[in-house]
């Protein structure tokens, strides 16, 4: 589960350059069929693994695995402006009940409001999680994650050292889907005193329904948002559809597409659009 900001930094008025827009457009869909390809390929040998009864898809936010992630968001902001991430994870489990895990992440983005649609280092982020209290009947999840001004440029970042809280409840409802809802707080801890402090709360309702075939994956995960820093709100809704592709390097190979929106007047977009490919369970 993860949730959905539309925000982003440097938001200011440009006017807006058609033909960079286009030339971005066909360099975000290069990087997709870059990621895509290789799990692609992969899925026709894993294709013929019908025969498993049990697999794991990565969707119970009480389970930790070891996942390692590559997955690309381009995101419309108002304006006509765009933005597209390329995230890099990488999450090991620990503990005597692998109930604890760290997560590495670094993004390499682009943010075209100033007219550079060139790709560069975003702010780079580690998380710790611990799930407990974990019984048939659910699981508590809480994570904190620093995130640190690393940014190549100005417009890619906040500017700030940035902790973010999350705490989740995860609900194994009758027929084996699991309703998740969190609340996530982000806050600056220190940084650029030129640059806007981080103040925002998302309330996240993260639902994944059971699935007759376990390779498949659909969650749904709507969101309420608070940018209390610049009074902003608006709501989000993120849908993902994903397929295990079987056995890969040690793991599960997972490709996933996620389309989200977002509503309100006070949004800072539109629309996204995320692809990856992960490794859980190796």
């Amino acid at each position: 589960m993860e949730t959905v900001n539309a925000s982003y930094p440097g938001n200011r008025k440009h006017s807006i350059d058609t033909g960079g827009q286009c030339m971005a457009m066909k360099k975000n869909a290069s990087i997709l069929m870059a990621l895509l390809s290789p799990a692609l390929l992969a899925s026709t040998a894993s294709a013929q693994d019908a025969g498993q009864k049990s697999v794991d898809n990565g969707t119970d936010p009480s389970k930790l695995l070891t996942v390692a992630e590559a997955k690309y968001e381009y995101l419309d902001l108002m304006g006509g402006f765009g933005t597209g991430t390329l995230r890099l994870s990488y999450t090991q489990p620990f503990g005597e009940k692998q109930d604890y895990a760290v997560r590495l992440r670094v993004p390499l983005t682009y943010v075209d409001v100033l007219g550079n649609d060139s790709y560069d280092l975003g702010d780079a982020s580690i998380e710790a999680t611990h799930v407990f209290g974990l019984s048939r009947q659910g699981a508590f999840v809480a994570k904190g994650e620093l995130v640190f001004d690393t940014a190549g440029r100005p417009e890619l970042g906040t500017g700030q050292n940035v902790f973010k809280g999350t705490f989740i409840y995860a609900r194994f409802l009758k027929g084996g889907s699991i309703f998740a809802p969190a609340i996530v707080q982000s806050n600056s801890l220190w940084g650029n005193d030129d640059r806007a402090e981080v103040n925002f709360t998302t309330f996240d309702f993260y639902y994944v329904p059971k699935m007759k075939d376990p390779r498949n994956l659909v969650t749904f995960d709507p969101s309420l948002n608070f940018d209390w820093e610049n009074h902003k709100r608006f709501a989000g809704l993120a849908v993902s559809f994903g397929r295990v592709l079987g056995p890969q390097l040690g793991g599960n190979g997972i490709v996933f597409v996620k389309p989200s929106l977002f509503a309100g007047s006070e949004r800072s977009g539109d629309w996204g659009m995320e692809v990856g490919y992960k490794v859980i369970g190796f």
